[in-house]
Order: C-alpha cells, then sequence, then structure tokens
C-alpha cells in the first residue's frame, strides 16, 4: 500500500513523518501543488531517503497547501513514470479547460488492466476517470458523482489537484485521518510499521518501535507479534493438493499462545487485516482458506 499526505503547511511537516513514509513505501515518491497561476510536479524513484531529503527541501519552505506520495509497487514497474501523481486533464489538449492531477492510495482499484507492464493507478485513469472528466470536469464537485466513485473504489483513497479552481479534492477522506499539525494522510499503517521506529501521528513524533515490528521483514513475511491484539506468531510448511484430506502440518497462528479463531479475525479492524495480507498473503491465504473450508469439513 502507499502513503498521500495532503499537507496544509510543508514548514510544519516533521520530516522523520517523511522518513518513515519512504521506509515503508520506497518504491516512488512526488508532489504536487499549485503556485505561481499553476500547477508543479515532481517525482522521482529514489535510491535512498537522501534523494528524498534532497527533492523535499526545494518544497518545504512553500506556503501553500502540498500532496505529497510515497508509493508501494503493486502492481506495473518501479519507475518514475508510474509514480504518483498522475495527470489527469491537460489544458488545451482534447478540450480540456484545466489541467488536473490526482494521486491514489488503496489496495487496488477496480479497472481492466489492458496495458502491459502498468499500475492499476494508470489504467483506472485512462479507461474510467480521464473519459468521464474530460466530458465534464466539473463532476470532481457534483455529489452523486464522488458518491458514486467512492462506492466504486472501496477503501481506496484519491486525491486530486483542480488547476482551474486551486483546490485539492479528497476521495473517501473519512478512509484516511485528518491531522493536527499536519493536515490529512490516507492512512496511519504506512507510517506505524517503520525500520527502527514507529511514527506516532497524533503524537507528531517517532517514537522507540514496539516488540512486535521487531518480527517484521519490510518486505517479508509476518512471523510474530501484531499490533495490540496480542502476540501472534504464524508458521506454515504444508504440502497440499485439491484433496483436503492429504493436507500436511497446518498453519497455526496464536495469539497469547492460544491458537487464533476465525472470531478473534472478525475483531481486527480492516487496517490490520490489510498489514497481515501485505506483509504475510501466502499464510494468511492459507490460514484463512484452511479455516473456512478444510477446518469446518474435518471431522
Amino acid at each position: 500500500m502507499c502513503l498521500i499526505i495532503k499537507a496544509n503547511n510543508p514548514r510544519e511537516l516533521d520530516e522523520t513523518l517523511m522518513e518513515c513514509a519512504y521506509q515503508n513505501n520506497s518504491d516512488g515518491f512526488g508532489v504536487m501543488f499549485y503556485n505561481k497561476g499553476k500547477i508543479h510536479t515532481h517525482k522521482i524513484v529514489p535510491k535512498n531517503y537522501k534523494d528524498i531529503h534532497k527533492m523535499w527541501k526545494s518544497y518545504k519552505d512553500l506556503n501553500t497547501q502540498v500532496g505529497i506520495h510515497f508509493r508501494f509497487t503493486t502492481a506495473g514497474n518501479t519507475c518514475r513514470d508510474l509514480s504518483h501523481p498522475f495527470q489527469v486533464l491537460k489544458k488545451g489538449e482534447n478540450g480540456a479547460d484545466r489541467d488536473l492531477w490526482v494521486m491514489h492510495n488503496g489496495a487496488k482499484l477496480p479497472t481492466p488492466m489492458i496495458d502491459k507492464n502498468k499500475s492499476d493507478t494508470h489504467q483506472f485513469i485512462k479507461w474510467v476517470i480521464r473519459p468521464q472528466l474530460l466530458n465534464n470536469p466539473n463532476l470532481l464537485y457534483n455529489a452523486e458523482w464522488t458518491e458514486s466513485l467512492e462506492d466504486l473504489i472501496g477503501s481506496d483513497k484519491l486525491l486530486f489537484l483542480d488547476g482551474k479552481t486551486q483546490e485539492f479534492t479528497i476521495i473517501n477522506q473519512d478512509e484516511g485521518k485528518d491531522v493536527k499539525n499536519v493536515g490529512w494522510v490516507s492512512n496511519t499503517y504506512s507510517i506505524s510499521r517503520g525500520v527502527g521506529y514507529d511514527y506516532d501521528i497524533d503524537k507528531g513524533k517517532k517514537v522507540v518501535k514496539s516488540n512486535w515490528l521487531s518480527d517484521y521483514d519490510l518486505y517479508g513475511n509476518y512471523n510474530g507479534s501484531y499490533s495490540n491484539y496480542g502476540n501472534y506468531s504464524t508458521k506454515y510448511n504444508k504440502s497440499y493438493t485439491t484433496n483436503w484430506d492429504s493436507v500436511e502440518d497446518d498453519i497455526d497462528v496464536y495469539s497469547n499462545g492460544e491458537p487464533l479463531t476465525d472470531d478473534d479475525l472478525g475483531h481486527l479492524t480492516v487496517d490490520e487485516m490489510i498489514e497481515i495480507a501485505e506483509t504475510n498473503p501466502v499464510g494468511l491465504g492459507i490460514f484463512v482458506h484452511d479455516l473456512y473450508n478444510y477446518g469446518n469439513n474435518k471431522e
């Protein structure tokens, strides 16, 4: 998953927040803002945090709102072109009366993946968003249209910047978090699983990494404790076929020494489930499959 920050005042943005965001979403970095009569954008694929620090120095003293995006590649190539923001409309092209850019955060947008090696964001803009807004860009300010867009994308978030109105528009704002001295962030889990420390968005500072984070490999499997819900451990070492009688070595997920049940899963938040799915998709997939299929029929 990626992270979007809409910084109301870039001067007040804690750079340790930026560093933690990069540690978890290092596949692309971009900014967009309106200044001196037009939208400005800049995006890179950083080799390390120094690249972001160097770029951000050019913008951190701006006296305007800034959209910031950290990419975690889930589809398409890791490259500058697929880093955010994306241009939706270009003034004067195909009759467009404004420049319009967008950033996306979410698991996957509902779109046909027609073009090779492109991301779901790229394809959603090309095949779904651009045709509609090119015909009528004011749909972005139509309540019925934005509500239908929210229904379509589920819990995903979109941040638009309109060069004509000079305004940011957030789709699914309530799925993110408004934060004092920051503005708005699209999620908090992308800054609370850092390497070496967490970033406490409510306190506005970095804190010592909690014990459960030591069980995370940034891009690897989850094999330790999890959040405040309890100490979890997972293991999977099984060979299986479509005949569930041949399953060997069940996968176990423990909470404080006790096996995790379907009722336990039901009490996890959406963000907690997403985090487990991101960091250990195979383990969780096998566990859930066993739980609702094999586990219910093994007697």
